[in-house]
């Protein structure tokens, strides 16, 4: 009479029913969007799972792109056997990289605008930015970009100018566009724009000359974010977490450098994946949260890329405007391991969860060093049901998630310098269930067994 789930029709990884049947599996079965959100308590394996999903996708030719925008990183240990690069942003510091780097186009010069009204809106909640404040700022970014063009396309010796072919990205910054700003009210259409103008520039106070967050909007070292034929990218905002402004600018900077990169002629045509663990990164209270969310979910469908947005807060979808963004963009739902308190948020807020599947859901279980049960829910709930994430040794290893484990993987690759893959099969075999001791220095294999 009750059958159990029997997965997706285009599987890329086989896991087991509750019953012990085989479940097919893929976060790529829907044709026209595959955006997902994934909701589960701490501790549950939320990440574990989406780190197994890329694993499997990572099997394919060509071989996806894969971006994490992360706190805590759950996936430096990962990085090591994926050869990822990893970026990681410092309080005070320079940007690893400049949002205002790249292709200069429509959807470049729109971007910057937005990123600029966020820093505005959110150092100044009650200021208004009214369209006049939003064109200004638009033509001031043009024409910083038109003034550095120029510059870099000409020459001066014997004598005279020449022009020359220039070598070397255009470097702007937010000083060029506060520059623009000033001299605005010389272009006609902005010539009754002084009071917006200054209001703009005293605004921006903060991200320019020797403002707080100047170095955030500056070239960071010479080292290029793409180095080489990289397929995984890993963004650590966690260093910024303690200022909830700036991480959410260098987060909304982060998809932007994703994009840039997608567009490399070198990777057209790849597909991939967009994780953000922590959909609280792009603010609680931004208003241009859902906008950005929506603008880069089509972008990127477009070019084969999948947001997976992560939180452990039921709230978060439905409170957090990138959450509700991400909510109503999806069409996979995946979830674990939830509170009863959690499931009735749910079922309260959402269409989606009713009271069988509710049901389905408060039953799930993640047993430590065993399994974690998972549901998966279409949006048009024509596909939906309940199967066992069993994760081995070496995956466990290979993506520890908590600190506790992660100090341990680092230790155990700096004994084994140089031979990453024995270290992994040393923590597998020594601690098959996790839970190795941080300062614990771990034996070598003996010589002759590896």
């Amino acid at each position: 009479i009750f059958d159990s789930f029997r997965g997706l029709g285009a599987p890329l990884q086989l896991y087991l029913s509750r019953e012990n049947n085989l479940v097919r599996f893929s976060l790529t079965e829907n044709e026209t969007s595959n955006h997902t959100v994934v909701l589960a308590d701490s501790g549950s394996g939320k990440s574990a799972f989406i780190i197994d999903c890329i694993q499997a996708a990572k099997r394919q030719t060509p071989e996806p792109l894969v971006f994490v925008i992360d706190k805590k990183s759950s996936y430096a240990m990962l990085a090591e056997y994926f050869d990822a690069d990893m970026t990681v942003f410092r309080p005070g510091k320079k940007s690893p990289f400049s949002p205002f780097r790249g292709l200069v186009d429509d959807e470049k010069i729109a971007f910057l605008t937005n990123l600029i009204s966020t820093a505005i809106r959110l150092m100044n909640p009650i200021f208004a930015l009214d369209s006049t404040h939003t064109a200004a700022i638009s033509k001031s970014i043009k024409l910083a970009y038109q003034k550095k063009t120029l510059q870099a396309q000409t020459g001066y010796g014997e004598g005279r100018f020449f022009e020359q072919a220039a070598d070397s990205p255009i470097d702007v910054t937010m000083d060029d566009v506060v520059t623009e700003l000033a001299a605005l009210t010389s272009e006609e259409k902005f010539e009754f724009a002084a009071v917006q103008t200054q209001e703009l520039i005293q605004k921006l106070t903060p991200f320019y000359g020797d403002g707080i967050y100047a170095n955030y909007f500056r070239s960071g070292p010479a080292k290029e974010s793409y180095d080489g034929p990289k397929s995984f990218y890993i963004y650590d905002l966690d260093p910024l977490d303690s200022d909830a402004t700036i991480q959410v600018l260098m987060t909304m900077a982060v998809i932007e450098e994703i994009r840039r990169i997608i567009r490399l002629p070198e990777n057209k045509g790849r597909g991939g994946f967009i994780v953000l663990e922590e959909l609280g990164m792009l603010g609680r209270d931004n208003p241009t949260a859902s906008h950005f969310i929506l603008d880069a979910a089509e972008t990127f469908r477009k070019l084969g890329f999948w947001l997976i947005g992560l939180t452990p807060l039921p709230q978060n979808y439905f409170e957090l405007e990138a959450g509700k963004a991400m909510w109503g963009v999806a069409d996979n739902f995946i979830f674990l391991q939830m509170s009863a308190d959690n499931v009735e948020y749910l079922k309260k807020h959402s269409g989606l969860i009713d009271e069988a599947n509710g049901e389905i859901i408060q039953s799930l279980r993640t047993e430590r060093g065993s399994h974690a049960d998972v549901y998966y829910l279409n949006k048009k709930k024509t596909r939906q049901g309940a199967f066992r994430y069993f994760q081995t040794a070496l995956d466990r290893w290979l993506a520890p998630t908590n600190l506790k484990d992660s100090a341990a993987a680092e230790s155990a690759l700096r004994q084994f310098e140089g031979q990453k893959w024995q270290a992994l099969e040393f923590l597998a075999r020594t601690y098959p269930a996790g839970g190795a001791n941080p300062g614990e220095t771990p034996n070598p294999i003996p010589k002759g067994t590896e």
